[in-house]
């Protein structure tokens, strides 16, 4: 049986993975969120118009504003807090129909109005300015993202202990660029997080981390264990995965097998990582 990579003992791996990366400037992108409101500021200042209107008269401000800026409407959407506006939904005859298509006629964005709630909003005089009520809803919407966020961190932390450690590397390199590597892959166009350059060797490494369980774990380290055969043929490559995050407990038994067979690191040990490389250079 083959000896495993990694000199860390599995259980003490495991141990040492951390509960969080996260910093405080995780969880809210505001630049994206601002970009986002933005974007549409236009349109939500024409729809400030019906902010304060009695709903007697909503229907009469609704036409007069579609028909000097019909283009506001396209956007009603992000108010209830939908970003596909051609998602499917079924109207008040249980037909189903594209969400946009409430926003072809006055008539038919009171209905959307109505049956949305919307009319509660725009009539009770509390919301005094649509773009900050966007701009809640794209804050709210940026949650979303902070599963990719926790990925980009592990990225901004390793880049920084790289730099710090005077490594040459590159980040988001396609294997294509080694034709070594590219006959072997083929077809499968992969990209590297990084790759680290020494006088003897290339270091193709990935990176991620979990704070959570799901499915996806799995998937990556069954994806691992299939990338790591493709190197033992070339001696001046070697693939290298760092990995964190206590969301791998509930996964342990699928990392433990990957644990046999590819080169694991977490943030505690990533200093024999690092060691390991200069003396290759």
């Amino acid at each position: 049986m083959q000896d495993s990579p990694n000199i860390m003992p599995f259980e003490q791996f495991l141990l040492t993975l951390k509960p969080t990366n996260r910093n405080l400037r995780f969880y809210v992108d505001w630049e994206k969120c601002l970009r986002k409101r933005d974007e549409i500021s236009i349109s939500l200042n024409h729809l400030n118009f019906l902010l304060g209107k009695p709903q007697s008269e909503m229907l009469q401000c609704i036409e007069r504003l579609f028909k000097e800026y019909s283009k506001a409407f396209s956007i009603l959407h992000i108010l209830i807090a939908v970003r596909d506006e051609c998602e499917l939904l079924l109207d008040s005859f249980s037909n189903q129909s594209e969400m946009n298509l409430y926003f072809t006629n006055p008539q038919k964005i009171y209905e959307f109005i109505c049956e949305s709630g919307l009319i509660d909003i725009f009539c009770d005089k509390k919301i005094k300015d649509l773009n900050d009520f966007v701009f809640g809803i794209e804050v709210g919407f940026d949650t979303n993202a902070r599963k990719n966020r926790s990925g980009n961190l592990m990225e901004s932390t390793l880049r920084q202990i790289f730099t710090q450690s005077h490594l040459d590397f590159r980040e988001q390199v396609n294997v294509a660029e080694f034709e070594e590597l590219h006959k072997i892959f083929g077809d499968d166009i992969k990209k590297f997080d990084f790759v680290i350059f020494t006088q003897e060797k290339r270091y193709c490494i990935e990176c991620n981390f979990y704070a959570s369980s799901g499915s996806k774990l799995n998937e990556t380290a069954r994806s691992y264990q299939e990338i790591t055969p493709k190197f033992t043929s070339l001696t001046q490559y070697e693939f290298i995965w760092i990995t964190d995050g206590q969301g791998w407990l509930s996964a342990k038994n699928k990392l433990q097998e990957a644990y046999k067979s590819v080169e694991i690191y977490n943030l505690s040990n990533i200093d024999d990582l690092i060691r390991k490389i200069k003396n290759d250079t």
